[in-house]
């Protein structure tokens, strides 16, 4: 299964979570929140950590820049049409979210340019 097929699963498994919510916290951090009624999912970047895994690990792309802003896009679209909005926290600060609700002039990803340093230091 090729790498973009394989996400555009995960992200199709979305769609088969009918109600309710759930959140997986990590040596006492909040890691993930899902509230399928809203259709939000919540990933706080130190409860990633805490639990030894890397954001990183998880946008895998190919080199340089423009395949990476592909990829942001390819994502957003994908919730976007889900009617899902993935945020993410980094340090109880939100510094990105893609997706439902998000602006379309944005093309669905809403970045807080204030807090790119948390958002660098939450992929590594």
């Amino acid at each position: 299964m090729s790498k973009e097929k394989e996400f555009a699963s995960i992200l199709g498994l979305l769609a088969l979570v009918p109600a309710g919510r759930a959140t997986v916290t990590v040596g006492g951090r909040r890691f993930l929140s899902i509230n399928s009624d809203k259709k939000t999912l919540d990933v706080e970047a130190s409860g990633a950590r805490k639990a030894g895994l890397h954001l990183s690990e998880f946008v895998t792309v190919q080199e340089g820049p423009v395949n990476l802003l592909e990829a942001s896009g390819h994502v957003a679209g994908e919730l976007s049409r889900l009617g899902w909005k993935l945020t993410l926290y980094a340090e109880g600060d939100k510094v990105l979210a893609v997706g439902s609700g998000v602006s379309r002039l944005t093309g669905r990803i809403s970045l807080n340019p204030l807090k790119l340093k948390k958002l660098l230091e939450a992929l590594m």
